[in-house]
Order: structure tokens, then sequence, then C-alpha cells
């Protein structure tokens, strides 16, 4: 979700999700208010067509894995270890893992707007969430300093921000530093689960490079897909676009409904957009998914794939585990059981698709 409010304008999520910006509890006084939110479109619904469908088996891809760094698994343990210490105000300058606490104001073409300023905003230098060479240029300020910062908006920015030069007046109000002089092995055994700090960042290491080995395994399969897709032929309606873009859409409706808002105000509000721009935005992607979804029904058709009954139960049985439900009709009442049958069958077809893949 593109976020531009206040701090989250310099925010590196502006292009992806970010879950600060998304508010916990809903506005509205009925489950059924959100659940109308979750509508999604079924394969049923689609006028679109597969004219012809691709060669599917033997579709060549690359599998690439991220290796695990030290640096990497360290910047993990260092995400634990500050959740069991205190920030302490220090007199010095700021070093990197820092919180520096400041006042901002930023000018592009010398104006300013809204999202462009913070008040007091707590910021942990180092910590990637501004956008590149915004918190670098703060490491050394002290507090009751004044620093100007320049920095260039990133290409895949917010579209009216999109590559531009900006300078940011900022004031440091305070430094602070992380501490706990209680950090050992006996510390990390009764508090943070681990046996010790070795055995946490061995296990923090397993954990990142089954992490990695599934973004790798997921980006193969996308790279699979997007090559199968565009060897075939479809006719796609723009009515199919329409409701997949509408299904994107409710995800912002939820959001504003979160707040209190109209969809409009939200994204002119929060987002420093409009319903036209995102659906603008949003075309391309919706056109991808009709026809993904008519080649992995397709495939399915081809060969003689289907989800039973009880697969449809479990994937619901998971989902209610996932989430805290009691029981399967909670996830019922938001997401169909046809919608979660259509689901798995794309899973078996993509999983086909995988299996006779050409690894490159």
């Amino acid at each position: 979700m593109m976020i531009l409010l206040t701090a989250a304008m310099l925010s590196l999520s502006a292009c992806g999700s970010s879950k600060d910006a998304e508010p916990t509890a809903p506005a509205g006084d009925t489950a059924q208010e959100t659940n109308d939110f979750y509508d999604v479109v079924s394969y049923a619904e689609l006028t679109s067509k597969v004219l012809n469908l691709g060669q599917y088996k033997g579709i060549e891809g690359e599998k690439t894995v991220t290796e695990v760094s030290d640096e990497m698994v360290q910047e993990e343990v260092w995400n634990i270890k500050k959740q069991y210490a205190e920030l302490v105000d220090v007199e010095r300058a700021a070093e990197v893992r820092n919180i520096v606490v400041i006042d901002y104001t930023g000018y592009v073409d010398g104006e300013t707007s809204e999202g462009m300023q913070g008040t007091e905003y707590p910021l942990e230098l180092g910590s990637g969430s501004f956008i590149p060479g915004f918190e670098e240029q703060l490491v050394g300020a002290a507090a009751g300093q004044d620093v100007e910062v320049h920095v260039t908006f990133p290409e895949d920015y917010h579209e009216e921000l999109a590559g531009k030069d900006a300078v940011f007046e900022v004031h440091v109000h305070k430094v602070q530093e992380y501490v706990n002089e209680e950090w050992n092995d006996a510390f990390i055994r009764e508090n943070v689960g681990y046996e010790s700090e070795a055995d946490m960042e061995a296990t923090l290491r397993s954990e990142l490079e089954q992490y990695e080995e599934d973004q790798a395994e997921a980006n193969l399969e996308y790279e699979l897909i997007l090559k199968l897709v565009e060897e075939s032929e479809f006719q796609v309606e723009n009515a199919d676009i329409d409701a997949y873009t509408e299904e994107m859409l409710n995800e912002y409706r939820l959001y504003a409904s979160m707040y209190g808002m109209e969809l409009d105000d939200y994204l002119q509000q929060v987002m420093g957009t409009d319903t036209g721009t995102l659906r603008e935005v949003y075309y391309d992607t919706a056109a991808f998914r009709v026809k993904m979804v008519l080649a992995l029904h397709e495939i399915a058709k081809q060969e003689g794939m289907d989800a039973t009954e009880e697969e449809c139960t479990a994937k619901l049985e998971e989902l209610a585990l996932q989430n805290g439900a009691e029981d399967i009709s909670a996830v019922e009442a938001v997401y169909s059981r046809e919608i979660i049958r259509e689901r798995l069958i794309q899973e078996k077809a993509i999983g086909f698709v995988r299996e006779n893949a050409v690894l490159i």
C-alpha cells in the first residue's frame, strides 16, 4: 500500500506495504460492514477467454536464492534485543541504531505540504525507514541541533515526487540509545525463549535461510507464470479488468472505514492520490490477473485437476488457525468455500507448471 502519512511520506514503503499505517479496529458497527470489503472476483464470473494456451510444460526459469549474511542475522538479533531494552537520552552525537526525536519540514521546488512535515518523530538511524540519504545525514547530529537534509526521491516513489530533489529542515530534540545491561545468555533464556545468544543466532539464521528459499521459489513461480501468460492468447474483457481493480481498491476502502473516512477523502489525505489514479496504476496488474487465472484454470481443466471438499475444509481450518478464529465459519463468512476451491485449483496448476519447469 502506498503510504504518505506524515513521516511515512519519507518511507521506502511508499510502493509496498506498511503495517504501521494500517489501523487495527474498524469504525463500522457490524462484522458484515467489514466483510463487504473482502468481496473477491470469482473465476465463474469472468467473461474473458483463453484463445490459445501456451506450452506449460518445460518452461525455463531461474531460481536465485539470496545467501544469508552475518549482517542479516545481526539485524534480526538487534530487532529482538531492542524490544527488551530501555530508551535512554544521551548527551552526544547520534550514532547508527540510536533514536533521534525530530521535527522536520520538507520542500520540493520551494513548496511544502502536510505530508512532508512531522513533529517529535522518533527515527531510528540505520533502520531504512526513510528514503535513501535521509538517515545518514543525521548521524553525528546532537540534541538541539538543526540540520538541512538533501535527498532525492526514488524513481519508483509516489508519481508526484518520483525522482525529485527535496530539502528537509530538521530540528533534533534529543538523541536516545537502547540500553539493556542485563542482556546475556541467562536473560535470553529466561525472557526471549532461546538457550543462549548463540542459539538465537543459529535459529534466526535457519529461519532467514528458509525465508530466502521460499522467496526464491515464489519468484521462480512468478517468472514461469509470466512466461506462460506472455506465450498465450486471450480475449480480455474490460469488465473483468474493472472487477479485479475494484477488488484491489477494496483494501483501501477497508482502511478508510477503519479511519471513519470515505475512500476519496482517505486517498487524498493519507496517500495524496485519488481513485482515478489508482485505477490507472492497477490496470496492468488487473489485466495480468485475469490472464493468469484463466491460464491456470485452463491447465487444471486439461490436466483434470480439482479440489475436494476435504481439501477445502483443510484450507479453511488452516486459515482459521492463522487468524485466531474458533472455527471455519468465521473464515467462510469472508471467503466462500467456492473461492477457496478456486484458489486451491490455481495452486495445483502453479505446482504442476513448477514441477515440469526446466531450471537454467
